[in-house]
């Protein structure tokens, strides 16, 4: 069965969802929603599947924007972030994926069903620990108690944290003992040697992050080839229900595109390596016209793009910052941008055929609607083979240049998976050969701004990691400044959602950005 025939039965009878903002998708509460006299384990955990690739494409963006993988559309991070911006996921995180699991695990216990608890285990961890990584302390063991605690309290990070691998470990059991498999898995197909190398992968990055090297080094069985990526496959339906990636409806409307991307990111990825442009760059990226106004050659045009006829800001001109556009076609907005909307619905940039499921560049130059390109048929990666590589350079100075090597060439061999004209070999080889003189010749902090920029750019489609790394690292160095010369704290935490701290007389709102996730105690606080 095609995978967006197979998406709209699952939603039709499962999930309700709406459309908010450009580049964000949130649920809405489910009026169908299942419970055990109602339904059994398998359509349960269809449920929580569908659940977590909105929530984790959600969250993904966030944190994308952040880190200028995407781009940020306000110029004062409080304002930005203020609590109310998360009042959908947290909802979604604890009322729909968590208590689905948990109703779940009580009909997967009387039945024997480990391989739907391993599943629903291995995607709870990850929700667990992406929650901690974003809030800090959050509800954890007094949570999902319904009437019996309406007000519960937070567990500390690290004791998320070491519960989320226990979990994992407690998921690999339960995937490994051939119990019966859903009928459904958007994942992997029901092959759960693969969601064993999924679960190891989430411990990988749990110790990633927190530093701990001999742990990391210690787990050899985890995701390190294309086929064994985490990701979500998205279908191409666009009745409701909608089954085509979210940032293929945000792109491809009957009035244009309503996302931006971000100029730091293509413009890294056009400057790329040895004077060559990235190769990638066809596949995340679709022009839709041929120059942008004001730059390389062509005249500006105040009603289009209006920042084309003024002059950078100060902060920009003195650090040589990419301002306003790029040439090319290549029409996306600045960190912070968040001038208006002028009728550029059919000239700015969009999102490409990975991970959105867009319009390959072929440089046709053409207006894109929806229907256009592969229609939405994309993915969301969770957990992919260049990301454990990064990881492994990071986490083993001594064989970083290998690792990374080895992360850029599994990336740009990852852009073509979804859909477009196949890359060849001879491209991603020579490509791989120019990051390789450059790495050879930097110093040894120009070293690591090669790591951390092929990292991010590997990461296009989920950035919860890039969050992580900025916040641990400070890496790269030469991410684009907000267009506002003073935007505030950087968030190393976001504001308890709204919904969370109005209502829960436990709850301490944060007074600011500033406070730090457990395991960063030490990292960089000079964030931009």
């Amino acid at each position: 069965m095609k995978i967006n025939k197979i998406i709209a039965v699952i939603m039709i009878g499962l999930v309700s969802f709406t459309s908010c903002e450009t580049m964000e998708l949130e649920l809405v509460d489910n009026p169908n929603a299942l419970s055990p006299s109602q339904a059994d384990a398998t359509f349960f955990i269809n449920s929580v599947q569908v659940d977590f690739a909105f929530w984790v494409n959600t969250m993904g963006n966030r944190s994308a924007a952040l880190t200028r993988i995407n781009q940020l559309s306000g110029r004062n991070y409080a304002q930005v972030y203020a609590p109310a911006t998360f009042d959908g996921v947290w909802r979604n995180a604890y009322q729909g994926m968590m208590e689905d699991i948990r109703l779940m695990n009580i009909l997967a216990d009387e039945a024997g069903l480990t391989t739907h608890k391993g599943m629903g285990q291995v995607l709870k961890a990850y929700t667990l620990v992406t929650l901690v990584d974003h809030f800090g302390n959050v509800p954890y063991s007094e949570a999902l108690l319904g009437a019996d605690n309406l007000a519960p309290n937070a567990d500390n990070g690290d004791t998320i944290y070491a519960a989320a691998l226990e979990i994992l470990d407690s998921a690999i059991t339960n995937l490994s003992a051939g119990g019966p498999k859903p009928a459904v898995d958007f994942f992997y197909s029901g092959d759960t040697a693969k969601w064993v190398k999924a679960a190891n992968s989430i411990k990988k990055k749990i110790h990633y992050t927190t530093g701990n090297t001999s742990a990391f080094n210690a787990i050899t069985d985890y995701i390190k080839t294309e086929a064994d990526d985490f990701q979500f496959q998205w279908g191409s339906n666009e009745v409701q229900p909608d089954t085509r990636h979210p940032s293929y409806r945000s792109s491809y409307t009957a009035t244009g595109g309503n996302t931006y991307m971000s100029n730091w990111l293509m413009n890294t990825m056009a400057v790329g390596h040895g004077s060559t442009k990235d190769p990638r760059m066809a596949y995340y990226f679709y022009r839709q016209v041929s120059a942008t106004p004001g730059f390389g050659g062509a005249a500006p045009n105040e009603e289009t793009l209006e920042c084309g006829l003024q002059t950078a800001p100060f902060h920009y001109l003195a650090s040589n910052e990419t301002f306003c556009g790029l040439s090319d076609g290549y029409w996306g907005r600045d960190h912070g941008n968040s001038d208006g909307i002028p009728p550029d619905g059919f000239l700015r940039t969009l999102h490409g055929t990975y991970p959105a499921g867009g319009t390959f560049d072929d440089r046709s130059f053409k207006g894109q609607v929806n229907g256009d390109g592969l229609g939405g048929k994309g993915i969301t990666p969770v957990m992919l083979s260049s990301w454990m590589d990064f990881m492994n350079a990071y986490m083993n100075p001594s064989d970083m240049k290998a690792s990374v090597l080895a992360g850029v060439k599994k990336s740009i061999e990852k852009a073509d998976s979804v859909g477009g004209p196949a890359l060849d070999a001879a491209t991603v080889t020579d490509y791989v050969a120019l990051v390789e003189t450059d790495y050879d010749a930097a110093s040894a902090a120009e070293k690591a701004n090669i790591w951390a920029q092929q990292y991010w750019i590997s990461m296009w489609g989920n950035g919860i990691d890039a969050y992580n790394t900025y916040r641990k690292t400070g890496l790269p160095t030469n991410l684009q400044q907000n267009i506002e010369p003073e935007p505030g704290t950087f968030p190393q935490l976001m504001y308890y959602p709204a919904n969370y701290a109005n209502t829960n007389a436990n709850v301490t709102q944060r007074a600011d950005l500033s406070e730090r996730p457990f395991w960063n105690t030490n990292g960089p606080s000079n964030l931009k």
